[in-house]
């Protein structure tokens, strides 16, 4: 089953040196922009280093054959500490997709991901997700619900990516980080084969980020975006907020229930049914 909370594993030793050449090397793969509609600024960039049949194809998960079987793609086998780190790591009996990541300068909207993927046979279909961060950086934060933290380099962090969430990168300094998604079927050990170092919270404490409650007058500032809200306009107004999300405190449903309740009042009548539709796609349902 899916881990109900996101939680810190483990931490494994980078070899820097070998880590450098194969970022080096990757310089030259052609990189997947799918998936950049869910955020602003971008793009969000992957390249597949393990995939269904061997292919790096597209990078739109729901692109790839379930009934092949996966294994190293050429840009994996160009990567060959990268592939060695897999390999150790992972499960490879369940391991479906391996993706380098990368991101900078942006935020992206609060979603739920794994939507799309219903109509996926159970033991085929992902539910199980693992990040390493290879490169980040103290501006780069993630969010599960209202919770915020940051993941340090060579962490090893288990990920409900069915809960919503969202990250921010507040710098121009590339995030890099390798992504690993598992099915759901047994096994005969664990999906990550490093031993458990974290015996305290989920999130320890000094990876959480304790963001002051949203002032009244941030608050009022924001719902004065009504004013300039547009279609035109949508991207950097939800940016704003969802970028406050990240430094203030203001609650559960913060980012979606701001940018509806200024849809609402706005005077672009394009606009709210527009939020409406994002909000549906992103956190309820989506078809593939």
């Amino acid at each position: 089953m899916t881990p109900v909370h996101t939680q810190y594993i483990a931490s494994v030793e980078l070899d820097t040196d070998r880590l450098a050449k194969d970022l080096a090397q990757s310089a030259s793969f052609t990189w997947s922009e799918a998936y950049s509609d869910y955020l602003f600024g971008g793009p969000w960039k992957s390249a597949m280093l393990w995939a269904l049949g061997g292919d790096s194809g597209d990078g739109v998960m729901t692109n790839y054959a379930y009934d092949l079987t996966a294994s190293f793609t050429d840009y994996g086998r160009q990567t060959p500490y990268l592939q060695e780190l897999i390999t150790d790591i992972a499960d490879l009996s369940r391991l479906v997709f391996v993706r380098l990541a990368t991101v900078a300068n942006s935020v992206i909207i609060p979603h739920r991901d794994l939507l799309e993927f219903t109509e996926i046979a159970d033991e085929r279909r992902i539910a199980h997700r693992v990040h390493i961060p290879l490169v980040t950086h103290e501006n780069c934060f993630f969010s599960e619900r209202n919770t915020v933290f940051r993941m340090r380099t060579g962490e090893v962090w288990g990920l409900n990516a069915a809960q919503m969430h969202s990250v921010a990168s507040l710098t121009n300094q590339p995030r890099t980080h390798i992504i690993f998604d598992f099915a759901d079927r047994p096994g005969p050990g664990p999906l990550v084969k490093v031993e458990r170092q974290n015996t305290g919270p989920d999130i320890p404490a000094d990876r959480m980020v304790v963001r002051p409650p949203l002032p009244d007058e941030i608050r009022a500032d924001l719902l004065r975006l009504a004013d300039v809200l547009t279609m035109d306009t949508f991207s950097e107004v939800f940016s704003i907020i969802i970028k406050q999300h990240f430094r203030y405190d203001g609650g559960e449903s913060f980012a979606w229930d701001t940018i509806k309740a200024i849809a609402r009042v706005c005077k672009d009548p394009a606009v709210l049914p527009h939020t409406l539709e994002l909000h549906r796609y992103y956190t309820l349902e989506r078809s593939a």
